[in-house]
């Protein structure tokens, strides 16, 4: 049976679906660092006992940040940081999305994509938030 990990996957698939496909560099890149983690496509170091009765092999990480293998403590490190963000206080945590027909825009105009979908959303609550018929309130927003 198949270990089910997001490399196994890629290993599976992704060429397949790279022919059909036009993805940016940068999820080629992730993908490749990915499918060769921890093989011997990165090289290694093999430990073993003089005698010869044990010998053990490590493959080197590809250090990405979207490798599962490699990120797992940098994610947590992340995540405890992010934890003492928190609002001590009432509040909501809103999310905007943009729809599958525009990604395809955003892959290849991020930085401006990034700047309409904070703003429309800037906008959008503001609006709603300040008619009386919701909440008559000016928000705070933090946008990240």
């Amino acid at each position: 049976m198949i270990d089910p990990t997001i490399q196994s996957i890629l290993l599976i698939g992704y060429t397949a679906y790279e022919k059909i496909r036009l993805l940016p560099d940068f999820v080629r890149q992730a993908a490749h660092c990915l499918m060769v983690c921890r093989t011997a496509v990165l090289g290694g170091h093999t430990q073993a006992c003089p005698d010869g009765h044990y010998q053990r092999t490590w493959y080197n990480s590809c250090k990405h940040r979207m490798c599962p293998q490699c990120a797992y403590l940098q994610v947590q490190k992340w995540l405890a940081k992010q934890k003492t963000r928190i609002l001590r206080c009432d509040h909501f945590h809103v999310i905007f999305t943009i729809p599958e027909e525009l990604r395809f825009l955003w892959h290849f105009n991020t930085r401006l994509m990034t700047q309409i979908l904070f703003t429309c959303s800037r906008d959008t609550l503001f609006e709603l938030l300040g008619d009386q018929r919701y909440m008559g309130a000016k928000p705070g927003i933090i946008a990240s």
